[in-house]
């Protein structure tokens, strides 16, 4: 069966819901901080529509609040009513003064089209560069009214701040989405975010990245609830061949391994490596079996027949069946520890040369496709009838969910530029030393880092089409 497009769908929704999760959490963060947020963008820009917009209000000079109506629309952006005398006109609803129209006056320069040469007059500045006289400026004010029916009362007042609310927008390129909050890299933006206390920005910046983790937690617990903890520390046997060293030295399925040639398995290279180092000559296996510990002696063959390796088995780790929720609770915890260790010790794994290369490369979507491809392949055929009466079915796809999200927290976290983790880096010497880094510098800094990053993107993205994984279904 062909389940490329299933995967397809599958692969865009996950993967458009796990950034999606990321950018709730720093929405809420700054919500529940007091940072406004001026765009929560599903997608990336251009925009295409704004299906909703968060009731905002400002404040005027006389101590009056204005409340602006969810949806009001505005054509010119709010930052051009800011430090005005305007007039407008509101309704009072429940003690409320609920804004219906308002007129702002836009400033124009407009040069005049007589010359100041004509009249036999130029100025110069004191670099002796000619200059326009103030006669040949002037400015053209254009007032703009925007809202509907107007209100029933009248009023001209000084606006000293806006607070607009949040847009929710769609837009045109489909991958994943965004965050705007106001004033995020110019810490003189009343309401933003680079203004606000260091404390408040440590929340925001990591609210993305714990969204990410909670999300793996809640898949894994679901995962471990109906699928059991799948402990890769442990190691069982899972298939016997006939006729191979292990059928002849009476180990079965089931039995689990504790050592091999006298050391401790703690994974599935821990037993290839020691039969590697005993090919032809006989060594020991201490196994689990129930309730009671037994040695059995093999000898793996350096010649095994096609399929088979040289002991004949098929290893998989222990799992580990749950009784209740809170149970799953908490070795759900445990895998999502499990993930995050495996992905912070990969780097050390590949220096010490104990995982290949290729088996620690980083993949793009193409590459995240093609995981996702084999995995839902394999969770289909696995419910089919004839699959369904032989085994268990399996849950490929909500494990890889599962890991991506606790990735992309965990990636998030890292002290790149531009990264959560990198912005983060730039708020610890304000707690620390009581000393903000300058904005102008840090803003540089991220514009270097995301210039890196999206060329490293691009980069590994290239390389899932000319570097193919090499995934076949089991």
């Amino acid at each position: 069966m062909d389940t490329s497009a299933l995967a397809g769908l599958i692969f865009f929704v996950a993967f458009m819901g796990l950034i999606l999760v990321h950018e709730l959490g720093h929405y809420f963060a700054s919500v529940w901080s007091g940072v406004e947020v001026e765009e929560f963008g599903f997608g990336i820009p251009p925009r295409a529509w704004t299906f909703w917009r968060v009731a905002g209000y400002f404040l005027t000079r006389s101590g009056k609040r204005i409340e602006i109506p969810r949806n009001y629309r505005m054509t010119v952006p709010w930052a051009e009513a800011l430090d005005k005398e305007l007039a407008m006109t509101v309704d009072r609803v429940d003690d409320k003064l609920i804004l219906r129209t308002i007129d702002v006056v836009i400033e124009t320069p407009v040069e005049k089209p007589v010359s100041s040469i004509a009249r036999g007059q130029i100025l110069v500045d004191d670099s002796g560069q000619p200059v326009k006289s103030q006669e040949e400026v002037k400015v053209k004010r254009e007032v703009i009214r925007m809202g509907g029916q107007r209100g029933q009362q009248e009023l001209t007042e000084f606006i000293t701040e806006t607070h607009a609310g949040t847009d929710f927008t769609l837009n045109w390129l489909p991958l994943g989405g965004f965050v705007r909050p106001k004033g995020e890299n110019d810490p003189t933006v009343r309401g933003g975010l680079a203004a606000a206390s260091p404390w408040k920005r440590l929340a925001v910046l990591f609210a993305g990245p714990i969204m990410n983790l909670l999300m793996g937690l809640a898949i894994f617990t679901f995962l471990v609830r109906v699928d059991g903890y799948h402990d890769y520390t442990h190691v069982s046997l899972a298939q016997i061949a006939p006729n191979s060293p292990a059928e002849a030295a009476g180990l079965q399925a089931g039995d689990i391994v504790l050592e091999a040639a006298g050391q401790p398995v703690v994974s599935f290279d821990s037993i290839s490596s020691a039969v590697a180092q005993h090919l032809d000559q006989p060594m020991d296996f201490l196994l689990q079996r129930g309730d009671e510990k037994i040695t059995i002696t093999v000898v793996p063959r350096k010649t095994p027949p096609e399929g088979e390796g040289p002991l004949g088995i098929v290893m998989r780790e222990v799992v580990v069946p749950m009784e209740t929720w809170g149970d799953a609770l908490y070795y759900g915890a445990r895998s999502v520890r499990d993930q995050a260790s495996a992905l912070l010790l990969l780097p050390a794994k590949m220096l010490r040369g104990t995982l290949a290369p290729g088996e620690g490369r980083f993949i793009g979507l193409k590459g995240i496709y093609d995981i996702f491809n084999v995995s839902v392949s394999v969770d289909v055929q696995s419910r089919e009838p004839a699959a369904a009466s032989a085994s268990a079915p399996t849950y490929s796809t909500l494990y890889l969910i599962a890991m991506l999200s606790v990735s992309i927290g965990l990636f998030n976290l890292f002290p790149f530029p531009a990264l959560d983790g990198g912005r983060i880096i730039f708020v610890l010497p304000e707690i620390l030393m009581r000393r903000r880094v300058p904005h102008q510098f840090e803003n540089w800094v991220h514009f270097v880092g995301m210039s890196l990053l999206l060329l490293f993107m691009l980069y590994i993205n290239v390389m899932d089409f000319v570097n193919p994984l090499n995934l076949t279904a089991p």
